[in-house]
């Protein structure tokens, strides 16, 4: 099975990795302020890089000796198990349906310290799986043996999975995919958390274009919306279409290009403007 891309095993991309060691250095302040060890990754919208963020992340704090676990929450389209090229048989799903013991799931190094407890695609009432309390079961099991738990849930406009989830987390990060979401959905995002009690670390922004910054780019997600339709079928199998907004021009270009220059701070100090259409 393909990698959708940890770039810590190799260092064809190393201005990536950097990046991510900054993430890893930026997080551990909140996490160390917070007392912070589960965390949860969720977005706006599908195929704004959520999961390969969370991977690598995990990847960074498993190669600097943290004894990290990655539990893919995202029922509706699991892709945590992509990452590392590997094909699995049950998870997840068998503990919150049929209350398996959780141990027997886990998949053991992935890589070195790092550990994934995958899950297989379900359709129906997943939302009610995680309105039970037996995923705060499993984190209270898990929560002493591992540093770090990094939970990878669906995108809030999919689904209120991860609002729900937040509750049982130390904080939520939100990946925002550059010049991919409305406005709306980003205010959504933020007031689903809100309402729910999230304690929100930050946003990530990711996916900016090369000639935005000088230390380069992800450079890895072009089909953004594509991956978004997959979540919506009908009973039969058929695709709802879903209305793909043009790029903002106002407040929401303001928006993520603030964003942009505070995470890029840390990453470059040659930032350069970015050059409009």
């Amino acid at each position: 099975m393909h990698r959708r891309g940890i770039f810590f095993v190799s260092d064809e991309r190393s201005q990536i990795t950097e990046a991510f060691r900054t993430l890893r250095t930026n997080l551990s302040f909140l996490r160390d302020k917070n007392n912070g060890k589960v965390l949860l990754f969720t977005s706006s919208i599908p195929a704004e890089g959520k999961s390969t963020v969370a991977s690598n992340y995990a990847a960074s704090l498993a190669i600097a000796g943290r004894k990290t676990l990655i539990i893919d929450c995202d029922i509706r389209r699991p892709r945590a198990h992509e990452s590392f090229g590997i094909k699995i048989e049950k998870g997840l799903e068998c503990v919150l349906i049929d209350d398996t013991p959780v141990d027997g799931l886990i998949m053991k190094d992935v890589l070195p310290n790092l550990d994934l407890l995958p899950t297989k695609n379900l359709k129906n009432n997943v939302t009610e799986l995680f309105l039970r309390d037996k995923m705060k079961g499993v984190l209270d099991t898990l929560r002493d043996k591992y540093d770090t738990i990094i939970l990878d849930t669906p995108p809030i406009a999919v689904a209120s999975d991860a609002a729900i989830l937040s509750k049982d987390v130390d904080g939520v990060v939100v990946v925002v995919g550059y010049d991919q979401v409305a406005e709306r959905e980003l205010k959504f995002t933020k007031e689903m958390l809100d309402n729910a009690g999230a304690n929100i670390y930050g946003f990530i922004v990711n996916g900016v274009e090369k000639k935005a910054m000088s230390y380069g780019n992800y450079g890895y997600y072009t089909n953004y919306y594509s991956y978004y339709e997959e979540y919506y079928n009908d009973d039969n199998g058929n695709k709802k279409k879903r209305k793909v907004h043009k790029k903002p021009k106002n407040k929401l270009e303001a928006f993520i290009y603030r964003l942009k220059e505070e995470y890029t701070r840390h990453l470059s100090g040659d930032i350069k403007k970015r050059r409009r259409s």
